[in-house]
Order: structure tokens, then C-alpha cells, then sequence
């Protein structure tokens, strides 16, 4: 896809303090904060990397500039795991006055894909109604994985109340012993393409979490039936939560789960969660709890396995996952997978 002449003058560079001073509107003030503290940190985080090669890569913070010196967008991109096999895009926004939403885009993810070669997958989430930036994804090879609703819980007042938890069930915080459990958890509740491309292990559900996650654990299987991860990672909407339902434990959607969100949340009100579309139960449950419905998104992969050093046995995997990404479409099951998020 051609590059239209103006977006060809914009300038890529990576985030720096100066940057900071061209956030003037309104909707980069919930984002400041975050730049901020990755800007601070970006040093420390380098220099941890070299040290300790198991350590996660620090995120990549990329701005597009006029050629005057305004800024026409931003995007932030930071590794999924350790190893940095899959990155995701967390951040990205544009100037309102900025004329091709699509070419800049397409701009800025082609440069922070070139910037780290050693990434196999690419996760990004785009609104359903942005036009713009689906077409650049689409036109960088992402596809659609999941489709979302993202929900704002502005406090515990509506929340089901559970005086005492069912059987043999309680609920722990979540710490390096336990997370194995929550990596089983997540891997039943996570569609298997997604899955694969994330690549997760515990200590990378370990590395996005905030302190108050919390597991419910049935006791006698020494199983993870649900979770409540704090995401340090956070929004306009409040703190992120992932939060996690066994397929089998689905009669735990009511005073039980009400009670893991509670106790987990308590001190990080308002909160953001997403649930899949499809889920019309989980979506019944959070309006019952007070959740009010904001906007649907597209989570959306992009497969790089052609890289690997074999080139026939890369180029076969590629095709092959791009054959069944390209089957899946919005509102349409995903095989073994629970439809919470």
C-alpha cells in the first residue's frame, strides 16, 4: 500500500522527555502518567536486560512528528513474555487534526515491527467502529482473533455479596508458588490460537500483575477455578482485570465471583474488564453487577513465524495459522475456548 505524500514527511522517533510537552489534548492526559513512569524506567530496564538475559525487554514507545515539530501520533508496544517471542500494542493514538489516520498508523507499526526483529507474533486491539486503524492492521497482515466488550465497574456497591464461600473453595493472593495454578486456569480460558501465540508462562502472568490479584482455588484439586489479575498496566477506565472462569466452574458466575472481584478490587475502584461478545451470560452478569458497556474491540494477530530459520517450515506455519485466523470471524466460536474474554 502507497504511503500518501504528507504521512511520507512525518518523522518516527523514539519517545522522549521533549515529546512530552506536544501532549496538549485532552485525550493524552490519561497517558501521561504511563509515558512518564516508561520513560523513567527505560534506562534501568535496559541495562537489567543485559544483565539478566531472562528479563522481559523494555517496551518501545515510538512518536510520529510533522515535519514542523507537531506531533501526528503515538504508539507504545511492549513484549507479552519473557522471551519476547510475542509483543502486543498497547497504545495507539493519533492527533485529531492529523488528515490520514491509515497511512500514519501503518507508519507506525511497520516501524516498531522493523525495531524488534524477534518478535514470531504481534497482538494489537482496535475499536470495532475505528475504520482507520483496522485497515492499516488489516493491510500489516492482522487478522481477528476476538471480538470484546470492554466494561466499567465504578464500584462494589452492586456487587453480590458471598458471606462464605461454597465447599472447598478460598480465595489466595496470587504469588510465585501459586501462579502455575493460574497459568492452568488461563490456559483453559484462553482460545488456542491466542494461546499459541502468547506463549505464556507463569512468570510472565507474575510480571503484569499488581499486588491484590487474587486466585480462587478449589482445595482438594489443588485447582485455579477463577482469578482476578490486576493488569499493572492501566486506562481512562481505571485499573485493568483479567478475570478468569473455568469451563467447568461456570456456576461459579454469581455471589462467588462477585466476591473474588470484590476482595481483589477493593482499593482500585473504578475498574475495566472485557468479555467476549459471544458470552452472553458473562455479559448479563456484569450489567447485573453494576457494570456499565463501553466500547466493542477487535483483538487482532499478526504471525511472523516465516522468520524462523527454516524458511519452508516457516512458510508452512504461517500459511497454515493465517488459514485458520482467516476462518474465524466475529461472534463465531473458537474451539476449546471459554468465551469470558
Amino acid at each position: 500500500m502507497a504511503i500518501g505524500p504528507q504521512c511520507e514527511l512525518l518523522k518516527l522517533q523514539p519517545l522522549g522527555l521533549q515529546h512530552l510537552a506536544l501532549l496538549q489534548g485532552a485525550h493524552w492526559h490519561p497517558l501521561r502518567p504511563r509515558l512518564q513512569q516508561l520513560l523513567l524506567q527505560q534506562w534501568p530496564q535496559r541495562l537489567n536486560k543485559l544483565i539478566n538475559r531472562s528479563a522481559s525487554s523494555p517496551p518501545v514507545a515510538l512518536v510520529a512528528l510533522h515535519p514542523t515539530g507537531g506531533l501526528a501520533g503515538l504508539l507504545v508496544a511492549e513484549p507479552c513474555n519473557r522471551r519476547g517471542t510475542c509483543w502486543r500494542i498497547d497504545e495507539l493514538l493519533l492527533e485529531d487534526g492529523v488528515q490520514s489516520r491509515t497511512d500514519t498508523t501503518i507508519l507506525l507499526i511497520r516501524e516498531v515491527i522493523q525495531r524488534v526483529p524477534g518478535a514470531l507474533s504481534w497482538i494489537a486491539r482496535a475499536g470495532s467502529h475505528d475504520t482507520p486503524v483496522l485497515a492499516a492492521l488489516r493491510e500489516q497482515g492482522f487478522q481477528t482473533l476476538q471480538q470484546q466488550q470492554v466494561w466499567r465497574l465504578s464500584n462494589a456497591e452492586q456487587l453480590e455479596r458471598c458471606p462464605q464461600l461454597p465447599g472447598q473453595l478460598k480465595l489466595e493472593a496470587l504469588n510465585s508458588t501459586n501462579s502455575a495454578l493460574l497459568l492452568q486456569l488461563e490456559l483453559s480460558a484462553t482460545p488456542s490460537l491466542l494461546r499459541q501465540m502468547q506463549d505464556l508462562r507463569r512468570e510472565d502472568l507474575l510480571d503484569d500483575a499488581r499486588s491484590g490479584s487474587l486466585l480462587l482455588v478449589d482445595s482438594q484439586r489443588h485447582q485455579a477455578v477463577a482469578a482476578a489479575r490486576l493488569l499493572k498496566r492501566s486506562n481512562s477506565n481505571g485499573v485493568e482485570v483479567e478475570l478468569s472462569l473455568h469451563p467447568a466452574w461456570s456456576q461459579l458466575m454469581g455471589p462467588p465471583l462477585a466476591e473474588l472481584l470484590r476482595q481483589s478490587c477493593q482499593p482500585h475502584w473504578p475498574i475495566s474488564l472485557r468479555c467476549e461478545v459471544r458470552n452472553q451470560a458473562g455479559m448479563t452478569w456484569l450489567e447485573s453487577q453494576g457494570a456499565k458497556a463501553l466500547q466493542e474491540e477487535l483483538v487482532m494477530a499478526r504471525s511472523l513465524w516465516r522468520r524462523q530459520e527454516s524458511p519452508a517450515v516457516g512458510e508452512l506455519a504461517s500459511r497454515t495459522l493465517e488459514r485458520l485466523v482467516g476462518q474465524l470471524q466475529p461472534g463465531r466460536p473458537v474451539p476449546g475456548a471459554m468465551p469470558w474474554r
